[in-house]
């Protein structure tokens, strides 16, 4: 009743301020009648306002905790807020806003067991949002709400919808990623290396860096499909070593495109296996190295009590491949290499569950194949503070109570200063 007086009286003060400022100078009388009516209603207004500031110091209509049960545990509720109309928010930001609520790790901890109690405590304290896609609002706007936030107290209003809503903190068992679309393709006529050789020029012509291995692997796959691409500059930079031989990374990409066309003489087939062979020793010892780090067994003992886990990390062996995760838009591409995936599955994938020094190290609420689209969904997510550790050239971490919030779990991330993924992985299991 209070704004709607409040309202009413705003209009009769800027119509009574209208006709004063179009009167003329000669009659004076209406002038000193439409005077003192402004005075009139500027002093309702400054009652007005005393009594709505008074009522919000005593009766705040949203707290903190009210806030994050009825729309914070959810995944991505987007909300609508408006601000009592003289509130700090309000004049900070706008009367309206609109976004989905953040919390640090613990306070996302502290405000499940506030809502868990028979009696919640009603808190007129800060709470951030994440207002990224609110297009009235400016960048300082935006980083001032999702980093210090708001009074929960200066919020007049709240609109959401009606959608079904998904509480994934704390949920146990594997998860879906959410909002995943399957598509089926036909790839009886789909040829990867052609499909990898037109990705990488693309990019090398726009600009984008590759790392070492899809360099290697666009020099090597050019040589085989390409002939005569060994004249190209890039190829003459990037494919020979100051002697004029080729790199043996190039030529084992050669022979793998030779391979899989079905093209590749015995003598190169020897070549290549001695390339296999190689790469076997290499990753074999890797693996020795994390097995070593990540339990209490040696590897003889490790391939008898764990002959499925074995298998898989056999299997990673052949089938791995060094890639970039992401590089669009980023200071240098983000990658994983044969390292760091062992680093990630052994210690933090459930089907990979091992016991050892590490056997309570949190897990992975997901499949073998999704762990690394949720690295890549974190990546995209922190790009921008990615971006701004590697320009000092220093390494990226998040961890603790600023961890990245995803689905349900908070997650610790750490890469180095060269855009290699060195560690990824939950920060808590589930509640049994």
């Amino acid at each position: 009743m209070l704004y709607f007086l409040n309202d009413m009286v705003e209009n009769q003060v800027a119509n009574a301020k209208k006709e004063l400022s179009e009167l003329p100078e000669k009659n004076t009388e209406r002038r000193e009648f439409l005077t003192a009516q402004i005075a009139t209603y500027e002093t309702q207004l400054k009652n007005f306002k005393e009594d709505i500031e008074k009522q919000l110091s005593e009766r705040f209509q949203f707290s903190v905790e009210e806030l994050y049960a009825m729309y914070g545990q959810y995944e991505r509720k987007y909300i609508s807020i408006e601000f009592h109309k003289f509130s700090e928010s309000a004049g900070k930001f706008g009367r309206n806003i609109g976004g989905v609520l953040t919390f640090y790790k613990k306070e996302r901890e502290a405000l499940e067991n506030a809502i868990s109690q028979e009696n919640a405590p009603r808190t007129n304290g800060l709470v951030k949002i994440d207002c990224s896609k609110h297009e009235t609002l400016s960048d300082e706007q935006k980083k001032e709400l999702i980093e210090n936030g708001f009074v929960s107290g200066d919020i007049y209003e709240v609109l959401a919808s009606d959608f079904p809503v998904v509480k994934s903190y704390n949920q146990t068992g594997i998860k879906d990623i959410p909002n995943t679309i399957t598509v089926n393709v036909d790839q009886n006529d789909f040829d990867p290396n052609r499909a990898y050789l037109w990705l990488y020029s693309r990019r090398i012509k726009n600009g984008d860096i590759l790392i070492e291995e899809e360099i290697a692997k666009f020099c090597g796959l050019s040589m085989y499909l390409k002939p005569g691409s060994e004249s190209y500059d890039f190829i003459k930079e990037n494919g020979f070593d100051e002697n004029g031989q080729k790199l043996a990374k190039v030529r084992f990409f050669e022979l793998e495109a030779k391979l899989y066309a079905k093209d590749i003489s015995k003598v190169e087939l020897l070549e290549f296996n001695e390339f296999l062979q190689a790469r076997k020793v290499e990753r074999i010892e890797a693996i020795k190295k994390e097995i070593k780090r990540s339990t209490n067994k040696n590897f003889e003992q490790f391939e008898e009590e764990y002959p499925d886990i074995y298998a898989e990390l056999q299997n990673s062996r052949v089938q791995f491949e060094t890639e970039s995760l992401d590089y669009h838009e980023m200071v240098t591409p983000i990658y994983w290499d044969y390292e760091g995936f062992l680093h990630i599955f052994l210690r933090h994938c459930d089907e990979l569950a091992i016991e050892g020094h590490f056997e309570n190290k949190t897990k992975f609420q997901y499949t073998q194949k999704d762990i690394k689209r949720i690295l890549k969904i974190a990546i995209e997510d922190l790009k921008p503070k990615i971006n701004e550790k590697l320009k000092e050239g220093n390494d990226f971490r998040i961890y603790g109570d600023r961890s990245l919030y995803f689905n349900g779990n908070h997650y610790s991330l750490h890469i180095l200063a060269d855009g290699r993924v060195a560690a990824f992985h939950p920060m808590e299991n589930p509640t049994e």
